[in-house]
């Protein structure tokens, strides 16, 4: 009863910082301090997943670190180039029975089964990451040499990119796993723009990457840089201002993805809006009644111009 009690107290300590010191002491109570006949619960010490994690950090490609508690792990793995680090996050729920709860790249069927071991889930994702060679270096030169609006923080994660093409009209890229272009649409209203990108998806080059590609549809030399808006707010010294919302005042929602973007009809209106913010404005403005096919239409609050705004950005 009493080695239950030492076991399930490391299990869920919250104080060890040291793979090393930890495992190790696991280790000595495994083998030196229990024995066979003691009743152990086989969910609070298994000896097989403990010598696992003693086996694996000895890789050199792969770096395991414990979350709060020994049931929660991080897997920081290496891909091919040597460069790039992606994490995978464990948790362990009993014997041969590990799930895969979050990870540094976009969600996929890896990330919905059940594992054995660590070994399966290190030798699945780091054959993925190694196939979605494409699909980094496209992003990596996207975020490199364009302008990037939105996410405000790009990441592998994210598998889009918004790329400022002016002041109200930024370009929406979606990136493949294969490291191909797709869903790409304008956000804002130009018709400049409009017409080159008719033109320029037509004449789609496979053989050039996607900054090729829309430098020379756009005839862009260089992507402009942000400029300073009357909607920012100050950031500190070692920050960029940011672009806030002339609804809600805000750069970021707490539970609605995306930043403000310049919605308004009017091509002299330079406030921005979150599309949902801009959205359940309209609605309210036109006494609350569902919109025709999810468009909501009214007046911009700021310039009174006519406008509309859907809920989705597609």
């Amino acid at each position: 009863m009493e080695n239950k009690l030492v076991v399930d107290s490391i299990f869920h300590s919250k104080k060890y910082n040291s793979l090393t010191a930890l495992v190790s002491q696991l280790h000595s109570l495994l083998y030196k301090n229990l024995q066979t006949s003691d009743t152990i619960a086989a969910d609070l010490l298994d000896a097989d997943f403990i010598e696992e994690i003693r086996t694996i950090t000895r890789q050199s490609n792969v770096e395991v670190h414990f979350g709060t508690t020994l049931r929660e792990l991080k897997c920081v793995i290496t891909d091919e180039t040597a460069f790039r680090d992606h994490t995978v996050f464990i948790r362990y729920e009993g014997p041969k029975k590990l799930c895969v709860i979050d990870a540094s790249i976009p969600h996929s069927e890896l990330q919905d089964k059940e594992y054995k071991s660590i070994k399966d889930i290190v030798k699945a994702f780091e054959e993925h990451v190694n196939a979605l060679s494409g699909y980094f270096y496209e992003l990596e030169r996207i975020d490199r040499y364009c302008t990037v609006m939105e996410p405000a923080k790009p990441s592998f994660r994210d598998d889009f990119r918004r790329i400022m093409l002016d002041d109200r009209t930024w370009l929406h890229v979606e990136v493949t796993s294969k490291g191909c272009a797709a869903n790409i649409h304008l956000l804002g209203h130009s018709e400049h723009w409009h017409d080159k990108l008719q033109a320029g998806l037509l004449n789609w080059d496979h053989d050039k990457d996607i900054v090729e590609n829309i430098t020379t549809m756009f005839d862009i030399a260089s992507f402009p840089a942000r400029d300073k808006s009357p909607t920012t707010t100050k950031g500190s010294e070692n920050s960029p201002e940011e672009v806030v919302c002339n609804i809600c005042l805000c750069s970021e929602l707490p539970e609605v993805p995306g930043v403000p973007q310049p919605l308004c009809l009017n091509p002299q209106c330079v406030v921005y809006f979150h599309r949902s913010c801009l959205f359940q404005w309209l609605v309210a403005c036109s006494g609350g009644r569902p919109p025709v096919f999810g468009v909501a239409t009214g007046s911009c609050p700021t310039c009174l111009h006519p406008t509309t705004c859907n809920e989705n950005d597609t």
